[in-house]
This record gives structure tokens, sequence and C-alpha cells, in this order.
């Protein structure tokens, strides 16, 4: 699909692992052999980093040894964040052929290769067999996808029956979007933001039920005030996003202060 080949393209212009093991140099660290913490989540690409990463661990019930699905994988951070501080074992898929393999090198940097794994392939069309996971999760990665209805009908599919699905993405919440760029797009012509409500119904034709809803606008304007003045002082420090310039920032705190977008998370289940 032509707005898929313009998302990976969006993301596949970010030169990160040279960017990432340069960082880890100057900090003294062996860029063969690191934690995932050592990159202080500027390989996880949504709001709250880390910290919002444990947060949907924890409210999804991600246990150890539970497979986890991470739908739109991205760098990987949020894959081994999970495996490392939650004991879970996870395989990200991911659309941007450069994200998988650059995924695939620092997992294996980290030595989580037993137990973070990556493919590449669409989040409409997932390539992994039906009720192959315990839970899935899917951060900041609906704005680029139109076919939310696609996406949950597949995490339904490949979800065994009492599956976990833990979505946390920027939505709308009233107005309309004026300002490009935006993390996620430079222009409208890949952003897809929708209200809760279209992703509960959504959830709910794909058989999900639907237990917690979250607001954090608060969180978001916060982290990205750290975010900014990371980026301003040149560092990449725990509000720093890889490769997320200080315009994006800038319009997507904007959007959150004017109560048109906010991060939601969005946490169901697929009935026993």
């Amino acid at each position: 699909m032509v707005f898929e080949e313009s998302v990976a393209a969006h993301y596949g212009r970010i030169d990160a692992q040279g960017q990432l093991l340069d960082m880890l140099r100057r900090e003294g660290k062996d860029p063969e052999h690191f934690e995932p913490a050592d990159l202080h989540g500027v390989d996880q690409l949504h709001i709250g980093g880390p910290a919002a990463t444990s947060r949907v661990a924890n409210r999804a019930g991600l246990s150890a040894g539970s497979r986890v699905l991470d739908i739109g994988s991205g760098m990987g951070g949020v894959a081994r964040h999970l495996a490392h501080e939650h004991g879970v074992e996870v395989h990200g898929v991911d659309l941007t052929p450069e994200f998988v393999t650059l995924s695939r090198s620092l997992t294996q940097r980290t030595g989580l290769a037993g137990s973070v794994t990556f493919s590449q392939g669409s989040a409409l069309a997932l390539p992994l067999e039906d009720d192959s996971f315990d839970a899935a999760i899917m951060i900041h990665v609906g704005m680029n996808i139109r076919d939310k209805d696609k996406v949950f009908a597949e995490a339904a599919r490949v979800l065994r029956p009492g599956g976990v699905f833990a979505v946390y993405d920027v939505m709308l919440l009233g107005g309309e979007i004026e300002t490009y760029p935006l993390p996620w797009a430079g222009t409208a012509e890949t952003s897809f933001v929708q209200p809760p409500l279209a992703y509960s119904d959504a959830l709910a034709q794909a058989g999900f039920e639907v237990d917690l809803e979250s607001k954090t606008v608060q969180e978001g304007i916060d982290f990205l005030n750290g975010a900014l003045a990371a980026t301003a002082s040149g560092g990449a420090g725990p509000g720093g996003p890889l490769g997320v310039g200080a315009a994006a920032l800038g319009n997507l705190r904007t959007a959150f202060q004017s109560g048109v977008l906010a991060p939601v998370e969005i946490y169901a289940h697929l009935p026993g």
C-alpha cells in the first residue's frame, strides 16, 4: 500500500545505530555488550519512554514467561525493556526494514536474542500463526495506520483466548491538527489519528472487550518539555527519543496543551 511505503520511508530515514553506539562510547560503555537501560530510552519512540512501557506492562498484567507480541516494534527498545525488566518473551513485527535490522543488532549486543526476536511485516497482515501469543501491545503505532479495524482483527487472530491487548497511542480529542511535522508524520498524508471511541468500537468489532481507558495528558506535556530541553542542549536524555526533531516535538506539545491530541491507553481482552 502506498501509505505503508511512505510510513516506512519516514522512519527508515533515521540513521540510528551509529548514533546509539557513539552515545554508549561517550559514556564509557562497551557498544558490543550493554544493558537496555544504557540507551536511556532513546530507542523507545513514545511518550513517557521506559516508565510508560513499564506502566503498560503492569496494567496489561504481563507476567514472567508470557509470550508477547509487539506490533510496530520500531528500534526494539520496548521489546528489550519488557524482556529485561518483566521477564517476558517478545516477538516484534515492524514495517520498516531498517528498524528490524537495527533491532536485531541491538538485541544481540544486549544479550537478549534468546528471548527477543523480530520480523519484518505489516500490522495489517501479521506474518504469524493463529493463537500463538498470550498478550499483544501496540505503542504509538496506530497514528500511522488508517485501517485500525484490520490491525485489531489481526491482533485477535494471533492471540490465544483470554489474551490481553494493550494499545497506547496519541489520539484525537477535539478539533483538527493544523501544524506538521509531528513525530510520526511529516504531513497529513500518513497521519491517521482517531478518537478513543473509534478505537474502542474497532476493538469490539474484532471481538475484544475493553477493560480500561486512561489519558495521561500532563505526563505527555512534561515528557515533551524534557525532550525539548534535551534537544536544545544537544543531549539525548530520558526525554529525547532518537531522530525526532524539535519542531515535531513542539507541535505535539502544542496539540496536547490545546486539547486537540492526548496520549491514551486502552486495555482490552479476548473472552476466554
